[in-house]
């Protein structure tokens, strides 16, 4: 321990699941409530993890500040696995980072132990806030350089609904809301409908499943784009994986995957979360994740519509994407969807091997969508 320096920084451990949760629900994070949820979410991210059969049996889950027995801060890790080439890259993507606001000081001591571990190829912040995104380039880390990356695409799906959240969201009451809302949705549906601003596309191969029907398709698409993709870093995109991932979060059950089948043969599948915003009534559908054989422009096309006729029949005011790589953010496009600069650039990377720095500091070398890191980690 340097001079000065408050507290004693150890690795974390799944027997500390519970005072970490307590920790961060103390610090305002969301955190999973009740014994059961509590271990069923850390014993998901650390020992379900399909990831760990890559990784070494001493990586990282994460490092606890502790002082006088207490927790003062953590830094967690989700281990996580990419190929590039034929070959796996081990990742560490961060999860639930915070400190206590009097061990503030000590912040770059779980900053060092994250950015300078030695057991993976490539770390991840993938939802930083600015200070954190200020940390990763402080400790040799940059920004993704997929282009693109920080504007989010979106289709107005209700505009009544929409224009409401809107309205409440800049301070307006309820009824004041709505009734703005209802005045401005009628000139927004016009320009809407006129200007072709929704995905259209034939919707007859288009098939919505949960989770649970993740089968070995997915399998053999995810070997077949990996060989189409030689020289892109492409998080594991495996049957078990996707399930493991996407029945991590309390919304689990409203996941749905819109597939794409043709002549017996997955030939693309889109993934749809909800992620609402409650506090301003706004009902929002994401897209997590597009994957697609040849990134075939027909298969994009449906999968879009679909999401938009999915995200309609649940009711939602708005369909949102971000991410993916040039070729099919393009393809997106073509839909005309209205678009909005995140308010801060979330995703950064180091890597932590010589013989990955070069390759990743290409934009053609990435395919980020709110599948990688914990972006969808809802």
């Amino acid at each position: 321990m340097s001079t000065g320096s408050k507290g004693v920084l150890r690795p974390a451990t799944v027997g500390d699941a519970e005072a970490i949760t307590s920790f961060l629900a103390d610090l305002g994070l969301v955190m999973p409530e009740g014994p059961e949820a509590v271990v069923r979410h850390w014993h998901g991210l650390w020992i379900d993890n399909p990831a760990m059969a890559h990784h070494r049996k001493d990586v990282a889950l994460g490092w606890i500040l502790e002082d006088g027995g207490a927790i003062k801060g953590f830094f967690g890790n989700i281990p996580q696995v990419s190929w590039l080439g034929g070959k796996p890259v081990l990742i560490s993507s961060a999860r639930a980072w915070a400190v206590a606001p009097d061990y503030r000081t000590e912040t770059p001591r779980l900053c060092a132990a994250f950015f300078e571990q030695s057991a993976v190829d490539v770390v991840l912040i993938s939802s930083a806030n600015p200070p954190a995104g200020k940390r990763c380039l402080a400790f040799g880390g940059a920004r993704m350089p997929q282009p693109g990356y920080a504007d989010i695409l979106y289709w107005v799906v209700d505009a009544p609904g929409f224009l409401t959240a809107a309205f409440r969201k800049k301070g307006r009451g309820g009824f004041v809301a709505r009734l703005l809302g209802l005045l401005g949705s009628v000139p927004l549906d016009l320009s809407l409908r006129l200007g072709g601003r929704r995905p259209f596309g034939a919707l007859d191969r288009i098939t919505p499943v949960g989770i649970g029907a993740i089968d070995a398709a997915f399998d053999a698409l995810w070997e077949r784009r990996k060989q189409q993709l030689p020289t892109t870093l492409l998080a594991s995109r495996d049957a078990a994986t996707l399930k493991w991932y996407f029945g991590l979060g309390a919304g689990r059950d409203d996941v749905r995957l819109l597939r794409y089948d043709l002549e017996g043969m997955l030939k693309g599948y889109a993934v749809l979360v909800r992620e609402d915003a409650p506090q301003i009534g706004l009902k929002r559908m994401k897209i997590a994740d597009i994957f697609i054989d040849d990134d075939d422009p027909k298969v994009m096309q449906a999968l879009l519509a679909g999401a938009y006729e999915y995200a309609n029949a649940k009711r939602c005011h708005v369909l949102e994407l971000i991410g993916l790589p040039a070729e099919l953010r393009a393809q997106a496009m073509k839909s005309k969807p209205l678009s909005r600069q995140m308010a801060t650039f979330p995703f950064f990377y180091k890597p932590l091997k010589d013989d990955m720095a070069a390759a990743l500091a290409e934009p053609e070398a990435w395919y980020v969508t709110a599948y990688d890191g914990d972006t969808s980690l809802i």
